[in-house]
């Protein structure tokens, strides 16, 4: 009996520790929000706002730029907080970067 207690109070550790690192456990809009470093390079971007149609991404929406992937994709998500380049949606309106050609 002790050693099937033992071997649940091990998963149950298990479980708690996988727990709080894959979801956590303080809600996201609990936490301070940090948006001085975030604000200071969408505030000097020039940028256009565009509802996403099936099938586009970030990068063909900006179209052929002699801009790094990386950077656009920098760019998209300091434009837009909380939102992952590879991660838009379709119908949804989001602000692009807009680079001088």
């Amino acid at each position: 009996m002790k050693r099937v207690i033992v071997l649940f109070s091990i998963l149950l550790a298990l479980f708690i520790v996988y727990y709080d690192l894959k979801s956590g456990t303080i809600p996201q809009n609990a936490l301070p929000a940090s948006t001085m470093a975030a604000e200071a390079p969408a505030a000097s971007l020039q940028y256009k706002t565009v509802t996403v149609k099936p099938g586009q991404t970030v990068f063909s929406i900006i179209g052929n730029s002699a801009v790094p992937a990386d950077k656009i994709a920098e760019d998209f998500e300091a434009l837009n907080p909380n939102v992952k380049a590879s991660r838009i949606q379709a119908g949804i309106t989001y602000k692009f970067p807009v680079y001088p050609e």
